[in-house]
């Protein structure tokens, strides 16, 4: 039996220029594909493999419903989530959400341990944050481009406000998710002023 893990074209292809042992690695063609849900028989066990867009919009996660375990991957993330692109903003609403209406007793998420549902309460309340800051923003004021570069500042939301209760974050993730961070916050006020348009 052989096990594929299928990644998209531009990921595989920045890996492979960044890391050589991704240099052997094929990209494959899945056999079995799905839209809306496909479900796993595994006797005693099931498994629900369902959409979760918003991380990527082919983003998807698992329910074992018999031990209400969720397999949220990289839809949920401490300390916050990370938003693909604009389009992604309502899919990450939409995908949280669904998350919480499962009611999980355990969850795993992305680059984590296991744990309840809070993650995904909190990383739901982020994006409601974020929204609001926005709201706010435009009331008075319609971004540039170039100033959405440093859109945490526009919105007085810093990072370091976002991860105040983390001590033990490292250099490189506080690097990385101040990147994610500005990302969502440009993501969410140009997702909100296409609909204002």
């Amino acid at each position: 039996m052989h096990g594929y893990v299928c990644i998209d074209v531009s990921l595989h292809r920045k890996k492979t220029n960044k890391y050589s042992y991704f240099q052997n690695v094929a990209l494959i063609s899945p056999t079995i594909t799905f839209s809306d849900k496909l479900t796993i028989h595994g006797g005693d066990l099931t498994i629900e493999l369902f959409p979760a867009p918003g991380h990527h919009s082919d983003h998807i996660a698992a329910w074992l419903p018999e031990i209400h375990l969720l397999l949220a991957f990289d839809a949920a993330e401490k300390p916050l989530p990370l938003i693909g692109d604009v389009d992604g903003i309502r899919s990450m609403y939409n995908t949280l959400e669904s998350f919480i209406a499962l009611h999980p007793r355990r969850v795993l998420y992305a680059h984590g341990k296991t744990t309840d549902i809070t993650i995904v309460m909190q990383n739901l309340h982020y994006m409601r944050e974020i929204e609001q800051r926005c709201r706010t923003l435009l009331t008075t004021h319609q971004p540039t481009d170039s100033e959405l570069e440093h859109a945490a500042a526009l919105i007085h939301y810093p990072f370091d406000d976002v991860v105040e209760t983390l001590s033990n974050i490292t250099d490189a993730d506080r690097e990385f998710y101040m990147w994610a961070h500005e990302n969502n916050v440009a993501y969410m006020l140009r997702w909100l002023m296409h609909q204002q348009s």
